[in-house]
């Protein structure tokens, strides 16, 4: 009786999540461009979204409204007060934006909605099993995102794992395993890394028994980590199973270091061997298959390469990059198969009891409650905190900008934050497959047509979406909602920053920051149903700290 309440109450928090970051990225992403379909009244923390297309009226109250549109609800109810169920709200949703979309059809909207179920199903399995998890260290952090992505359909969708395999493999349950490992003869192995100071071999780390093994085969072999279902996975492939019985490839099995998860799902953490691994996974994550391809990996080393030429950072004490410093794989003549073995290894040299993914930080663990990261702040001021935080995040990034026109992917799960004494004392980035440079102020020595370098304005736009919107936009949300103030508040304190950081040094990004009138957001919801989410499309969201500046001048106007 009581497994089953709990499995009642757990699907009723997963309901009223899933129905609120569908409502948010549907109000993002086409009620900005279809006002008649919506009123909100922020005073009263009300709120009516109408689908015409479905004859259908949705009402409710805000507990939270959201400059940057990540509202949170007090509840929301269909027409006559009947309780609003996700998957009716995917099904009008679908409806509606059928009207303006042709290309989608039925089979996409089948998929989209199959996607969603699936996220809705995981969510009420983290919080029955993970509800109100505490964050300590590195490891907790990076398990304890049961909520993931605000601006995501599916935040929690990983179609291709089976119930036993979300147990035994996902994150938010606090699981740990050991990898497999193929042996790879030298000639179909390869691998790149930084430099050779940098190299790691996981030869060195291999027991006696493969040794033996190895020995008895005969060659040359190189030892390749796999994730235990992928394992599985590449050998009902015809290709591999060719190289086996050529011997290029040596099914190991499973042994070595317990591995634990991370929020990625595919990258792991090896405390032992103090590293991230970041493993190809053919599991649908959110809306990808998360295979390690080519370009990728092309664009990781060739970012690690140039930062590290750059010596990015080096004036900054209190910023700093996790760097992947190495790739890993077996190559095949199809870069389809190569893909699937690939890895990146990335050392994890910062102080893991103290450190934490923000993307944690932000999520609130149980209903009701305030964001983690007030735990951690303990009794600091949180507008001082904060202040100090912008200190070693956003002013290196605009700096690095300016100076070497060198950008970051830096959205709250690819941030690591160390804090002691309740202050931020180090910012950490990772995962550089997501670096752009602007072409403009890259050396006269370097190939400006490579995959790292953009246009100035895209690369700005780049910045702009992933710290501001992505970032700074939950990251003050998560303040604003514990402190129950508006979020306006703490945007006043960015552009504060900027402002005081451009007076320093002029700073053409800074500029463009603190002027532009909108900056450009994913369309997760829309992209995802449209199948173009590699590529997806964008809406202009208004800068706010723009709208506060607007309306600084204008009271400073009056005052004169």
């Amino acid at each position: 009786m009581l497994e089953t309440e709990d499995n009642l109450q757990s699907e009723i928090k997963a309901n009223f999540h899933q129905c609120k970051v569908l409502l948010n990225c549907y109000i993002r992403e086409f009620c900005q461009e279809h006002p008649e379909t919506i009123s909100i009244n922020p005073g009263e923390g009300t709120f009516k979204l109408r689908f015409p297309a479905s004859g259908v009226q949705i009402c409710g109250r805000l507990s939270f409204f959201s400059a940057a549109g990540e509202h949170e609800y007090e509840s929301f109810y269909v027409d006559e007060g009947k309780a609003l169920h996700y998957a009716d709200l995917v099904r009008w949703i679908i409806q509606e934006l059928k009207q303006h979309d042709p290309s989608i059809t039925a089979e996409r909207s089948a998929v989209f909605a199959a996607k969603a179920e699936n996220s809705y199903h995981k969510l009420a399995l983290f919080l029955k099993h993970a509800a109100g998890q505490e964050v300590q260290d590195y490891l907790s952090s990076e398990q304890s995102l049961i909520y993931g992505h605000p601006f995501h359909p599916f935040p929690k969708n990983t179609r291709g794992f089976s119930e036993q395999e979300v147990m035994t493999y996902c994150p938010e349950l606090h699981t740990s395993f050991q990898l497999c490992y193929f042996a790879v003869r030298e000639d179909v192995f390869a691998e790149e890394w930084v430099a050779e100071a940098r190299r790691f071999d996981f030869y060195e780390h291999v027991d006696e028994q493969v040794q033996s093994i190895l020995e008895e085969k005969g060659g040359s072999y190189s030892i390749l980590p796999v994730h235990p279902w992928q394992y599985e996975h590449v050998q009902t492939v015809q290709a591999v199973q060719e190289y086996i019985d050529q011997d290029k490839l040596i099914p190991l099995g499973s042994f070595g270091p317990m591995v634990y998860p991370t929020s990625s799902v595919r990258t792991v953490y090896i405390p032992e061997l103090q590293c991230n691994i970041k493993l190809s996974l053919n599991i649908q994550i959110t809306n990808l298959l998360r295979n390690n391809d080519r370009e990728q990996m092309r664009r990781t080393m060739d970012a690690a390469n140039y930062l590290l030429r750059k010596s990015c950072f080096a004036q900054e004490p209190n910023t700093r990059i996790a760097y992947e410093t190495g790739v890993c794989t077996c190559r095949f003549a199809d870069d389809e198969i190569t893909k699937l073995f690939t890895l990146a290894y990335r050392a994890v040299d910062f102080d893991e009891s103290s450190t934490y993914v923000l993307s944690s930080l932000v999520e609130v663990p149980l209903a009701g409650g305030r964001p983690r990261l007030f735990t951690l702040i303990g009794s600091q001021d949180i507008n001082e905190w904060f202040r100090r935080y912008l200190q070693i995040s956003l002013l290196p990034i605009v700096r690095i900008a300016e100076q070497e026109g060198i950008h970051f992917e830096a959205h709250l799960q690819n941030a690591l934050l160390t804090i002691k004494d309740g202050l931020p004392h180090t910012f950490i980035i990772r995962d550089l497959e997501g670096v752009s440079v602007d072409r403009e102020k890259a050396g006269t020595d370097e190939e400006k047509n490579g995959p790292l370098f953009y246009a100035k304005e895209e690369a700005w736009a780049r910045t702009a979406y992933y710290f501001f919107v992505n970032h700074l936009g939950s990251l003050i949300h998560a303040i604003a909602y514990g402190v129950r103030a508006p979020e306006e508040r703490y945007w006043k304190l960015v552009r504060e920053a900027l402002m005081k950081e451009n007076a320093r040094q002029e700073n053409e990004f800074v500029h463009y920051l603190l002027n532009a009138d909108v900056f450009d957001a994913k369309k997760n919801l829309m992209s995802c149903l449209a199948g173009n989410s590699e590529k997806p499309s964008y809406i202009p969201v208004a800068n706010v700290m723009k709208h506060i500046g607007s309306e600084t001048n204008a009271d400073d106007k009056q005052l004169a």
